[in-house]
């Protein structure tokens, strides 16, 4: 197993070096660009800590809703630092969420006299209008839409966590009650914990409107019996590994290859002995592969997959898995300072050839806070239901329904 691994990590380090060498010059001038203009709007606007990105000739930030008032302002100082060079400038806002780079820009701007804006291909000179298009339509399937940052440790994430995965890598809290009992020793209420989050090295664009990132997936889930005095530890697992993502437009795919062992709570074997001898020790190593698809400028999302399972101890455990879902992400109904405020819901269903392919059902529904809707953490308070094999361990035998609250984060 251990040359699979060093296997893996040198496929990552020759991944990064690669792209590094591919891009390197046009990425830093591009975070100069963007760390530039974030001291323009901090100075001259009093604007602080939005979104702004810099890529193809092309300028993007998110401005708050109070600042819409600004935004002809702020045009004209962006259209400055171009120096008399065609660039697009693209401001989403309240208003508009998701602009496209096609279209018109205003026919007159402060400063700059009367004016046509230049149609899409002219050259613009100094002393022509301002050089950038906007345009108040939402577009279908335009890139901006789901386009990141490229370069090392980029912002956002090319393939987006599945919202009603139990098991997708992340920071969580949850309250669980189970009904009925559950197996282990009639557990009623517990709190189930994840530490643990997706880190991607780095980002690269691809030809024909592609991009691929690589990174690490690193994950402890726990869970712990409130019912005991201590809140006793009843198992927990380790999940690591290493992934690569892909992203053309409304399409996404993630590659990963990872390893999960399990391990029971001592505080469960000083009051269950019997699960001395019954213990197991569940170990193996996955290569798992999922596919997902946008629709309606993202609001709304299905994906499948599946993986096999390798190295499996005991020796008998099942090899296949599948996995898909449905997602909504609606639009924002409340701001809270910079924050954006959204509806969420999701169902996941996963099928394990270890349990005779039964369905494990997973729902999940509630509200996302974030500064801006591609590349900012996220934070999400969802209710949650749950029905079919536990998730933890070697108690994956064990059927169990439960209803929860659960607080989860996402860098």
């Amino acid at each position: 197993m251990r040359s699979k691994w060093v296997a893996l990590l040198a496929v990552l380090i020759g991944l990064g070096w690669a792209y590094h060498r591919a891009d390197a010059a046009g990425r830093v001038e591009n975070r100069f660009m963007e760390g530039y203009i974030t001291g323009v709007l901090q100075v001259r606007f009093h604007i602080s800590g939005e979104t702004v990105i810099v890529e193809g000739g092309k300028i993007v930030l998110e401005l708050p809703q109070k600042e819409a008032a600004q935004e002809q302002r702020i045009r004209a100082a962006l259209a400055a630092l171009a120096h008399g060079r065609r660039v697009n400038i693209v401001i989403e806002n309240a208003h508009h969420e998701v602009p496209s780079n096609t279209g018109f820009g205003p026919s007159t701007m402060p400063g700059s006299g009367e004016g046509v804006a230049p149609s899409k291909g002219s050259v613009v000179g100094p002393s022509a209008a301002l050089p950038h298009e906007v345009s108040l339509q939402p577009p279908v399937g335009k890139a901006n839409l789901y386009r990141l940052p490229t370069g090392a440790f980029p912002a956002g994430r090319l393939f987006t966590p599945l919202l009603a995965d139990p098991r997708w890598p992340g920071f969580s809290a949850e309250y669980e009650h189970f009904s009925p009992y559950h197996p282990i020793s009639g557990l009623k209420d517990v709190i189930q914990v994840s530490i643990g989050d997706t880190v991607p090295l780095d980002r690269k664009n691809l030809p024909d409107d592609w991009q691929m990132e690589y990174g690490l997936q690193a994950t402890v889930f726990a869970f712990f019996n409130t019912d005991t005095t201590h809140s006793d530890l009843q198992n927990a697992d380790y999940f690591v590994g290493g992934y690569a993502a892909f992203r053309h437009r409304n399409l996404s795919f993630i590659l990963r290859y990872y390893h999960q062992s399990s391990h029971l709570g001592d505080e469960l074997l000083v009051d269950d002995p019997q699960y001395l001898q019954l213990r197991q020790k569940i170990s193996y190593e996955e290569i798992n592969a999922i596919g997902s698809v946008d629709f309606y400028h993202r609001m709304f999302r299905v994906y499948a997959g599946g993986g096999y399972l390798l190295d499996v101890e005991p020796a008998n455990l099942g090899h296949w898995r599948v996995h898909y879902g449905v997602e909504f992400h609606g639009p924002m109904f409340m701001r809270l300072g910079f924050l954006r405020v959204s509806p969420v819901a999701g169902a996941d269903f996963k099928n394990w050839d270890q349990t005779n392919w039964d369905t494990d059902v997973s729902l999940r529904a509630g509200i996302q806070i974030e500064k801006n809707r591609l590349t900012s953490p996220k934070m999400q308070f969802l209710l949650e239901f749950y029905n079919g094999h536990d998730q933890n361990g070697q108690f994956y035998v064990n059927k169990v329904q439960y209803i929860g609250f659960g607080v989860h984060y996402y860098f």
